[in-house]
């Protein structure tokens, strides 16, 4: 298994580790379908995965004939179990199948963490017939993703048709990190304040902060190119708040800009709006 590469993601570098080889079929164990490596439809690399299921009503599990077809990978004991350093879970879909459309919920993501009882279960709601669909789910959406030993994919058979097709090609399984300190958002923790306010807190959300370690970042509270308010703080990876204190002078009822920055990378603003106090 390769280590974590540095690509290319917008403007900014990410790390990815890939999750399965994905040349080798013995990664993946299924039931009620098929799966093996194929080079036909590929969004990056050489090699899909391309799982197989025929939907049938009649000769699933014996207590449920209407049954699961899933797809599902054991993580072995070792780091790859450990998401906790990473921040995002990718990979691209294709689903190809004789149907005019596919159903609401055309499949499903499950993800031991560590066992069935604390499975994290997520709807692709996302995908479509005959298209690519990039997924990239943010790890702190999946509790416990310090400790995950199973990936699977599954269809409900009862959302679809006896008889029905279904090929998913699935590429591009890996965790993703941003490879440099990187502000995914700012925002005042209210839109709209008091223009009396002696304090306005401001969240910002920070990636690509290894464990234990912090970014240095710069906010600003600005107007038609003045700046009334800055601040700094050392800040680590996910959300954080800072508060930008403008000082004695009062300020006028107005739109303001807030902007943050860490050193090196482009700035990203946010709205505010200031209002006439009742109490002025």
């Amino acid at each position: 298994m390769a280590l974590p590469a540095v690509l290319p993601a917008g403007e900014a570098a990410m790390e990815k580790l890939p999750l399965v080889d994905s040349r080798d079929p013995k990664v993946w164990s299924t039931a009620e379908s098929t799966v093996q490596p194929t080079p036909a439809r590929t969004k990056i690399g050489d090699t899909s995965w391309l799982w197989h299921v025929q939907v049938d009503h009649l000769a699933g599990e014996p207590k449920y004939p209407i049954g699961w077809p899933r797809l599902a990978h054991s993580i072995p004991a070792g780091p790859r179990r450990d998401w906790s350093d990473w921040e995002f879970l990718h990979l691209w879909i294709y689903v190809d199948t004789p149907r005019d459309a596919l159903p609401r919920e055309p499949a499903g993501l499950g993800l031991h963490t560590p066992d069935r009882a604390g499975a994290f279960n997520r709807p692709l709601t996302e995908l479509r017939k005959g298209e690519w669909v990039e997924l990239k789910l943010p790890l702190t959406q999946i509790p416990r993703h310090h400790d995950v030993r199973q990936i699977q994919f599954h269809i409900a058979e009862s959302n679809y048709r006896h008889g029905d097709i279904v090929d998913f090609y699935i590429n591009d399984l890996a965790l993703l990190r941003y490879a440099t300190p990187t502000l995914l958002g700012v925002a005042a923790e209210s839109a709209v304040m008091f223009a009396d306010a002696r304090q306005i807190p401001i969240m910002l959300q920070l990636a690509g902060v290894k464990p234990a370690q912090h970014a240095v970042v710069e906010c600003e509270l600005r107007r038609v190119g003045k700046v009334f308010a800055r601040t700094g703080a050392h800040a680590p990876r996910g959300n954080f708040r800072v508060v930008l204190a403008p000082g004695s002078a009062a300020l006028a009822p107005g739109d303001y800009e807030i902007k943050a920055r860490i050193a090196g990378a482009p700035a990203i603003t946010a709205k505010l709006r200031l209002v006439e106090s009742p109490w002025k």
